[in-house]
C-alpha cells in the first residue's frame, strides 16, 4: 500500500493461519483457520514471501534503513 518502505530478506512466506486439534490421543492435526490477503494484490505471500523494497542481508538491514530513513529527513528540510 505504499506505507512503509520494507527493507531486509524475502520472508520465509506463511500467510495461511492454522491452529491444533487433538485428534487422538497420540495425534494432533493443523486445520486451516483463516487466509491474509493483500489489499493492493488481492493474493497472498504464501510460499513466495514479502519482497523487500530495499534487499540487503538481515544483518546490514537497520543500519540501512537507519540512513535511509535519515536521508528522508533531510530530503524533507
Amino acid at each position: 500500500m505504499g506505507r512503509a518502505t520494507i527493507v531486509g530478506e524475502t520472508t520465509a512466506g506463511g500467510a495461511h493461519l492454522t491452529g491444533s486439534v487433538i485428534a487422538t490421543d497420540k495425534f494432533y492435526i493443523r486445520i486451516p483457520q483463516g487466509r491474509s490477503t493483500s489489499s493492493v494484490t488481492n493474493a497472498n505471500w504464501e510460499g513466495t514471501g514479502v519482497i523487500p523494497d530495499i534487499e540487503i542481508s538481515a544483518e546490514e538491514a537497520l543500519k540501512t534503513a537507519h540512513a535511509k530513513a535519515l536521508e528522508k529527513l533531510k530530503d524533507k528540510e
